[in-house]
């Protein structure tokens, strides 16, 4: 079975090639499921961190995932602090992509 980071790429590459908009793709590791934050023009900025859950869909996406949408005035309280992620998300955050 392929690594979660592997499938947190694959899916950031699909969800990129869907929005337009996307301006980050950032990953939150985990060992047991994929936790994604997309900052996309795509939504307005809400004050509020929503998570969104998926189950597993194997062979491609073999783990459940998290995806977390952001305005980009909400991703930038969070880099300020003024908004805070969920605990599960803590740690290192790593783009994995841009545009």
């Amino acid at each position: 079975m392929q690594s979660v980071k592997v499938t947190a790429k694959l899916l950031a590459d699909e969800h990129r090639r869907e929005d337009e908009g996307i301006d980050r793709i950032l990953w939150a590791p985990a060992d047991d499921e994929v936790r994604l934050i997309e900052v996309t023009t795509s939504v307005t900025d809400r004050g509020e961190v929503l998570p969104f859950r998926f189950t597993p869909d194997p062979p491609d996406v073999p783990y459940p995932s998290v995806v977390i949408l952001l305005g980009p005035g909400d991703w930038k309280r969070i880099e300020a602090r003024e908004l805070a992620l969920p605990e599960t998300f803590g740690g290192d955050l790593e783009q994995i992509c841009s545009r």
